[in-house]
């Protein structure tokens, strides 16, 4: 109410001050800045140029900037210890205000003041509300400095107990990486969406991650083959796939993520099943994504031999069933002819499901070099239903 009596009370005079300078000249834009300026540098009480800032702020005029910059260059850099509980409220709301708008006027040329305010602040919220300053300024020269204090916060170097706390500073450092669109920004971003924060972080953490940049497969690559945990593999799949990146280029992660999963061996039975699910979901990509790099097909032929779980066999036949390639036809027609021989012998199989992919791999390859292995199934004692997908599929070579 008091704060409120003030304000009108300012206004009115200010209004007095406007009218008698326009009755006189018509006000332009520095010198309406001028009158303001005159007006907030002449108000004592922090109250009332809490007012003032206000009402200049309200404005949301470009001119006012110069005005904003010095007043918020006065308060952070001549600090006074001497404040009681209430006063520092009201120093930390002007210090707020200010921010914002000189984020909202892009003002760049203000980012050292208000990183400044990062910095030197005790309030955890008036942080976040500077460094979200930052990035809506778009000021770039300071995205490693957001970019290193959330790695910070993300390993837990910098310790917040209050979880309101930490959450906004979470979430005001992927807003302003978000907007600042740099590179840096975007591999704490990454781990942020992986983090054991709230669901709501999490989410805004993933939105991010599409807008920073159009292109992270390399950022991604960098993180696949960085000795980390499959859950953020498999992780860094998912934000590829959900990426504007090309067909070409989500291949070429998935490829890679195949060639970590099978270098790298999995100790729990938690990571073993991470590094299924990152070895399907990467066949999965590469079979959808329809490109058919030929620097996976030894990685394939690698799973494909080397996999027990029928599962990572049949979607790992059916990415080899995107190929056309003499090389990647003899990788599937080694692995049909090898179970021919053993079904030959007399070795039942329960499932069919394996052999069934390899001849529809083999079949949409449109490789004349498949008939051979095809025609065996044949004479190998395989089911009828076996039987005739082979036949069908040399019939359609």
């Amino acid at each position: 109410m008091r704060r409120e009596m003030m304000r009108k009370i300012i206004l009115k005079a200010i209004i007095m001050v406007l009218l008698v300078s326009a009755s006189v000249t018509p006000v332009f834009g520095n010198e309406l800045s001028a009158v303001w300026s005159r007006i907030y540098n002449t108000t004592e009480q922090l109250g009332a140029k809490l007012v003032v800032m206000q009402n200049i702020v309200d404005l949301h005029n470009r001119d006012m900037e110069p005005v904003i910059t010095d007043a918020l260059k006065e308060i952070i850099y001549t600090r006074d210890e001497s404040l009681s509980f209430s006063e520092r409220q009201e120093h930390n709301d002007l210090i707020r205000i200010m921010v914002m708008e000189l984020g909202n006027l892009k003002a760049v040329d203000a980012a050292p003041d208000i990183y400044e305010v990062v910095k030197i602040t005790e309030d955890d919220f008036l942080r976040s509300v500077a460094i979200v300053g930052l990035g809506t300024a778009g000021a770039r020269d300071y995205a490693d400095e957001i970019a290193e204090f959330l790695r910070k916060l993300n390993l837990e170097i910098i310790i917040i107990e209050n979880n309101e706390k930490r959450e906004s500073l979470v979430n005001a450092c992927i807003l302003a990486l978000e907007r600042l669109k740099h590179p840096d920004g975007f591999e704490p971003v990454f781990y942020a969406s992986v983090g054991r924060y709230s669901r709501d972080s999490v989410a805004k953490a993933d939105r991010a991650l599409k807008n920073m940049l159009e292109d992270p497969t390399d950022l991604l690559i960098k993180i696949v083959k960085d000795d980390t945990p499959f859950s953020i593999r498999l992780a860094a799949l998912e934000v590829e796939n959900r990426s504007a990146a090309s067909a070409e280029r989500k291949t070429e992660l998935a490829n890679t993520a195949i060639e970590v999963s099978l270098i790298y061996n999995a100790v729990t039975p938690s990571e073993r099943e991470y590094q299924t699910r990152t070895k399907v979901r990467a066949c999965e990509m590469i079979r959808d994504l329809g490109v058919a790099n030929q620097a996976a097909v030894q990685w394939l032929d690698l799973m494909l031999n080397s996999s027990e779980n029928v599962n990572e066999i049949v979607i790992c036949l059916q990415a080899l069933g995107t190929y056309s390639s003499d090389e990647a036809v003899a990788v599937l027609s080694k692995y049909l002819d090898f179970h021919n021989e053993r079904r030959a012998l007399g070795i039942l199989y329960k499932d069919e499901r394996a052999i069934r992919e390899c001849i529809n791999a083999l079949g949409s390859s449109g490789n004349q070099n498949a008939k051979p292995s095809l025609r065996m199934v044949e004479f190998s004692n395989w089911s009828n239903q076996t039987i005739r997908m082979a036949k069908n599929a040399a019939k359609n070579l």
